[in-house]
């Protein structure tokens, strides 16, 4: 069974195009809203001609659960969350053409709700808090890497304890953004296709004020 399970880790791997890319969400200083895909620490934003085309059917959601329209550009994905208040989420499914897993990606812009609507989520205990419970399908998830990328450069890992839950550390005002992983060894079917795991990819994109 060990054997199975590590020769399953190696497939998810290799299925994969750019482990160390994800989505993300930001609002620039004009007020509008947009998805990435790529490295936010490095500056690697994918274009259409690129890995970016892998984000190919993206839902948006408002804080009160209604969609909200996306259009496409050459390196982003518009969100149509003018006059929102609240938190922004983005969700895109992809399953690459020999990949054994699912890729799953979640992003969310702000920190204010206190309860997870995404299959994976680090959720505040309060609007605005630093200390989060990361939750998998509702659930508390141990011993889990919480990454933070800030613009200043500095970025640190931390463990959720084991009731789920993490106490990050913000310095230095700016842009910040948590990325948390899961691989989740669920077999389904997608699109009339089976998998054997799901590959959950979480992010949390924020404002540190000074």
């Amino acid at each position: 069974m060990k054997n199975y399970f590590v020769t399953f880790l190696l497939l998810v791997a290799a299925s994969l195009p750019l482990r160390a890319h994800f989505v993300w969400i930001e609002r620039d200083a004009s007020g509008g809203t947009a998805a990435y895909f790529g490295e936010w620490a490095a500056n690697v934003r994918e274009t259409e001609e690129g890995y970016l085309k892998l984000i190919a059917k993206p839902k948006a959601f408002a804080a009160d659960g209604k969609e909200l329209a996306v259009t496409r550009a050459n390196d982003r994905i518009n969100i149509a969350a003018g006059g929102v208040a609240g938190d922004v989420r983005l969700t895109n499914t992809y399953f690459g053409e020999k990949a054994k897993s699912v890729s799953f990606y979640q992003a969310k812009l702000g920190r204010t709700e206190t309860a997870g609507k995404f299959e994976l989520e680090l959720v505040p205990v309060a609007a605005d808090s630093n200390r989060f419970t990361l939750l998998l399908h509702g659930a508390p998830l141990a011993d889990a890497d919480v990454v933070l990328f800030t613009s200043s450069g500095w970025s640190r890992t931390w463990k959720t304890d084991a009731a789920g839950k993490v106490t990050i550390e913000t310095p230095w005002p700016g842009q910040a953004v948590i990325e948390v992983g899961h691989l989740e060894k669920k077999a389904g079917e997608l699109d009339g296709r089976a998998y054997e795991g799901v590959r959950h990819v979480f992010t949390l994109t924020f404002d540190v004020k000074s």
